[in-house]
């Protein structure tokens, strides 16, 4: 019958050294190396210009402006916000605004470049909406506004619907879908 004898094995020094610091920074760095896979949520009450976020709610009586930035997730609205800007942003998936009492705007600032709504652009019973220069993967869809309405220069993939609204001065110009 043979005994086996259990060998242990040596660790070097300096790799003993690496495991331990690794150990010592991991709860430091794990936070900064996970928050930086996710761009952040956003409320938007303000001016944000040249950020990411991932997906932005516009609060009841806001004024939010977003200029040239990245949504990777959806734009929507709560409440009844008083602005809404949302240019040369593109926006991975959908945008739903709806109850906005003063403004709406969402395009191009200056209808240079054209912005891409990754799959829905719907803008409901607000005022003053100007939609210009959108690629819209899906649907755009724009009803049941006031004041004044301009959808120009737009492509929709699937549909182009603007129905509903009660507006002083209409413009649906050189759009596509």
């Amino acid at each position: 019958m043979k005994t086996h004898i259990a060998r242990t094995r040596r660790v070097p020094v300096k790799q003993l050294v690496v495991f331990i610091l690794i150990g010592a920074f991991a709860p430091v760095l794990g936070p900064v190396l996970s928050a930086q896979a996710l761009p952040p949520d956003l409320v938007c009450d303000g001016s944000y210009h040249h950020r990411t976020f991932r997906h932005v709610v516009i609060p009841d009586g806001a004024r939010c402006v977003i200029t040239s930035s990245r949504i990777t997730g959806n734009v929507r609205t709560t409440g009844a916000p008083r602005v809404v800007s949302i240019t040369d942003t593109h926006v991975g998936r959908n945008i739903h605004v709806r109850n906005v009492v003063e403004r709406v705007t969402i395009g191009a600032a200056g209808c240079r470049v054209d912005p891409v709504a990754g799959r829905n652009l719907m803008v409901r019973n607000s005022r003053n909406v100007a939609i210009c220069e959108m690629s819209i993967a899906n649907n755009l869809v724009v009803r049941d506004n006031r004041g004044t309405l301009m959808v120009r220069d737009n492509k929709a993939c699937n549909n182009l619907r603007v129905v509903g609204n009660h507006v002083r001065s209409l413009r649906v110009l050189r759009n596509s879908y």
